[in-house]
């Protein structure tokens, strides 16, 4: 049932507000009298049903604590445990008064996500957008020339080697087995552990011939276990999707050979690819392929779209700058994009100027070629998000967790440069006012010459 109104006990009446005890003028409230929350909530609100079920949780408080955590790079445990500590975090998602106890579990935060889908995500990112221009941040310029470039989310998973699959299948083998109340002569489990541990000092030690056939002997071990748990099974249990799924598995290892194509990476997250982009410090990438767009001005990201199936970068161009310019439909036209050398046959037949930027940059005009240089402020952005919006390693589960990390973390970003924005506005003043922001900038420079000074003698 959708979220009802929250209705306040008559003792909260008696604790002050918190727009008594809060800044209003803090970056953080700014935000969130920005965002235009009764829009979300009328768009999230067809991911309930109308009459069954109890009523859910408040839509604001839930994508509210989504926002806090991709922006400040926090689990979700870690940000219920902030936000019952910090009252601007309580004022951001919809409170009206200090609150001493936790509002949801933190497993609510993970069913909330299983009910997104691509569209609520698209709604999410396009209102950052919305808010950068409201606000000031953004203006029609900035969305003329947009810089494009992929790069490999990574998933949370062990470096996949043979041996560890073929020990993987035989655990999820014998739950597979108990849950079924079969019982076997011998599960393999506890042999094949200790082959796993020689396995790992033999190729330490670099004694490759005796790893190979400690591996060859957990291999045959764990296709054995398969055939034995598949005679023992009813005609209707083989075809049970999560037997079909073993048999799928068990067909992936059984033919797995080192120049085998599209190999499988993961039992636990079987949607991972193995993708080499060429970097000297790590020769091979276990993830999805992401495209980004964004401003070459201001690197504030319009699109962050995933691409199964590893394809070449310049066929993911025409997908990517269509989902940017669909988003930014009401505020502008994208005239060019700045791509790098891997775009260069790209199969883009778009109305935007599509620019590869080669490496000798001599034979251009003083302003095009600094705005090709200018296009590598997307690896600063790629680079941000990696590092403070939890995009470096994806823990959410299957593809469609991949596209949730992935827009979530542009969201994260968005928001730490309008937080950014809103600070410094505040410092400096409001634009009405250049007075104040005359004196202001006076006193940093006069405090600035004065340490200086201080710092010399």
């Amino acid at each position: 049932m959708k979220p009802k109104k929250k209705d306040f006990p008559l003792e909260e009446y008696l604790y002050p507000p918190l727009v008594n005890i809060i800044d209003m003028n803090h970056p953080l409230v700014k935000l969130a009298d920005a965002i235009d929350w009764s829009k979300l909530e009328e768009i999230f609100g067809s991911l309930y049903h109308e009459k069954k079920g109890r009523p859910g949780i408040s839509i604001r408080l839930m994508i509210g604590l989504h926002y806090l955590k991709y922006t400040y790079n926090m689990s979700d445990v870690e940000v219920l445990n902030r936000w019952l500590e910090n009252p601007y975090w309580q004022y951001f998602t919809g409170e009206k008064v200090f609150q001493k106890e936790l509002p949801i579990d933190s497993s609510s935060m993970t069913k909330f996500r299983k009910r997104l889908k691509e569209k609520e995500l698209d709604e999410l990112l396009s209102e950052t957008i919305r808010v950068g221009f409201s606000e000031g941040y953004l203006k029609k310029e900035d969305i003329s020339e947009v810089a494009v470039d992929t790069t490999v989310q990574e998933k949370e998973i062990k470096y996949p080697t043979d041996i560890q699959l073929y020990y993987d299948f035989i655990v999820l083998l014998n739950r597979y087995r108990k849950q079924k109340g079969m019982k076997l002569k011998n599960s393999y489990e506890k042999s094949c552990k200790k082959l796993l541990r020689k396995y790992s000092g033999y190729i330490h030690a670099k004694q490759f011939k005796r790893a190979a056939k400690v591996l060859k002997r957990v291999r045959t071990r764990s296709l054995r276990l398969y055939r034995e748990i598949e005679k023992r099974l009813l005609d209707y249990e083989k075809s049970e999707e999560e037997f079909l799924k073993l048999k799928d598995y068990y067909e992936s290892l059984k033919e797995r050979k080192r120049s085998s194509k599209n190999k499988l990476y993961s039992l636990w997250a079987p949607e991972v690819e193995c993708i080499s982009k060429g970097k000297l410090h790590k020769r091979y990438e276990f993830g999805v392929k992401t495209g980004i767009v964004s401003s070459l001005s201001k690197g504030f990201v319009f699109s962050c779209k995933v691409f199964s199936g590893n394809p070449y970068d310049g066929h993911t161009l025409s997908d990517n700058l269509s989902d940017a310019e669909e988003r930014l439909r009401f505020f502008g036209k994208i005239r060019r994009a700045f791509v790098d050398l891997g775009y260069r046959k790209h199969d883009y037949e778009g109305e935007v100027d599509v620019v590869v930027v080669p490496k000798n940059l001599q034979r251009f005009d003083d302003l095009l070629k600094r705005k090709m240089k200018r296009r590598s402020v997307i690896e600063a952005v790629i680079s941000h998000m990696k590092r403070m919006c939890r995009f470096d390693k994806n823990k959410l589960h299957g593809r469609m967790g991949d596209k949730i990390n992935a827009v979530f973390s542009a969201i994260g970003h968005n928001l730490r440069l309008l937080l950014a924005f809103f600070s410094f506005v505040l410092f400096f003043g409001a634009e009405k006012d250049g007075v104040l922001s005359f004196y202001r900038i006076l006193l940093v420079i006069v405090t600035t010459i004065v340490e200086f000074k201080t710092v010399c003698l």
